[in-house]
């Protein structure tokens, strides 16, 4: 997945704002996963496919992430995937409803 631009993620945060009464903040892998609420391997697995970063960690580097930003980044995530999951059932029930026109007609 393409690396987002300030821009992008800015449009992201403006879309999915932190719930009411959290403040951002610039935080490492560990308290990044505390605070959406999923495990360190969850956390490296969104890293991977694009949840933006400030600085990448690795060997000796601890890694400086926006909360703001992932927070944005992940529910655009869960939107996306919802509107697969809709999209899917409407091809299937429209297919369903097809297969039935055309075996009652038959």
């Amino acid at each position: 997945m393409k690396e987002l631009t300030e821009t992008e993620i800015e449009r992201l945060i403006e879309r999915y704002p932190l719930p009411d009464g959290r403040d951002d903040a610039v935080l490492g892998l560990g308290d990044t996963a505390l605070a959406l609420g999923v495990s360190l391997p969850t956390m490296q697995r969104y890293l991977k496919i694009g949840l933006p970063a400030i600085k990448r960690g690795g060997i000796g580097r601890l890694w400086r992430i926006r909360l703001a930003a992932a927070w944005a980044w992940r529910q655009a995530q869960m939107a996306e995937r919802i509107d697969k999951k809709a999209k899917a059932q409407q091809a299937s029930s429209a297919l369903a409803c097809h297969l039935r026109e055309t075996t009652s007609s038959a």
